[in-house]
């Protein structure tokens, strides 16, 4: 069976121990490589847990409704709205969602996607329904751009959620970004597509996906098109959730019925993050507009969290500047964790 460019190395760390009466203790831990994503993370041998759930008063006071620029009283007169060519309206609208550009962007196409009137939705609330507008819209405005302007061939749509997560207001919101050229870990993934494709002929993604169903060992369910994995090396501490939509190769071949079955199990993950004290998390969802067979569209998600009980940050200088991530989180236990949460959304 083929790895994948998948590899991992076990280590021992020894030390002695002064809660044993300095009697000398071993750690083990593993070294995961995974070279179609360039990600290298150190599975550490303890399995951290938040102990509580963090308290929220802190955050949604200082980010009360009255001055939130993304609830309904203030929507209109704060926000950016788009130049005519792009949006006659002004602003994208779908059910209770609105799309407009982001006044502090990131790239030239940088749109804000406010998911609901709700100020504050806890992690536990986002049913698929409440997202469904959302990311709706978010292909609305990926068709109307792509139309205006052919060049821009990749797209992502995005999400932090809270401020742990570097989400800088409270209510829930998405970012999309569109572009000429993929992001730097988009790219990574289309290189390490392309280079498979002229080894073997054949589609790395579609291969990747049977061999890990074939495995077991990190396949957690699927929802319609969407497989839903264990990354083998997360890109978070607290582990990560990975996703790719079955045979789409181009967003714009994701249809509503698609995108449903896809927040029936992205609720599914919220739900586990909400059963395990997390209150906030990153992702991401990549893909290519038109059809290119070497981007599977593809996303992941990780929690995010401060270490109690300092208040210390889940990223230190293993992951800021040596481009590795400490996880206490088995990639394995987690898919058996986790698998519970879908049973409600499978046949």
């Amino acid at each position: 069976m083929k790895d994948f460019g998948l590899s991992k190395e076990t280590s021992v760390g020894t030390y002695l121990d002064p809660m044993s009466g300095f009697h000398e203790k071993a750690s083990v831990f593993e070294i995961r490589r995974d070279e179609i994503s360039g990600v290298t993370s150190r599975i550490l041998p303890y399995r951290f847990k938040m102990p509580q759930k963090p308290d929220l008063s802190g955050y949604l006071e200082k980010s009360p409704p009255a001055i939130c620029p993304f609830c309904p009283e203030l929507i209109d007169p704060l926000t950016p709205r788009f130049t005519a060519d792009i949006c006659p309206e002004g602003r994208f609208r779908r059910g209770r969602a609105t799309l407009f550009p982001n006044a502090f962007p990131y790239d030239r196409y940088n749109a804000v996607i406010t998911l609901s009137d709700e100020h504050f939705v806890g992690l536990d609330a986002f049913r698929p329904e409440l997202m469904h507008d959302g990311f709706r819209l978010a292909w609305d405005y990926f068709e109307r751009m792509a139309r205006i302007e052919p060049s821009l061939r990749f797209a992502s749509l995005n999400w932090n959620y809270m401020p742990p997560a570097g989400g800088g207001l409270i209510h829930p919101h998405l970012q999309t970004i569109m572009g000429e050229k993929p992001t730097r870990f988009a790219a990574r993934l289309l290189g390490s597509a392309g280079a498979y494709r002229e080894r073997t002929g054949r589609n790395l993604w579609t291969d990747f996906l049977a061999r890990e169903k074939d495995l077991g060992e990190r396949h957690i369910a699927r929802t319609g098109p969407v497989t839903w994995l264990a990354s083998f090396a997360p890109k978070g501490m607290g582990g990560e959730v990975v996703f790719y939509f079955g045979e789409r190769t181009a967003l714009r071949q994701v249809s509503a019925a698609d995108l449903s079955r896809f927040l029936d199990g992205l609720a599914c993950v919220l739900g586990y993050l909400h059963a395990n004290n997390f209150i906030s998390f990153n992702l991401a969802l990549y893909g290519a507009w038109e059809e290119n067979r070497d981007l599977m569209v593809q996303g992941r998600i990780s929690p995010r969290f401060s270490i109690p009980p300092l208040g210390t940050s889940d990223i230190n200088y293993i992951e800021k500047y040596h481009d590795e991530v400490i996880c206490p989180v088995v990639p394995e236990d987690l898919c058996r964790e986790i698998l519970p949460f879908f049973a409600a959304v499978l046949p």
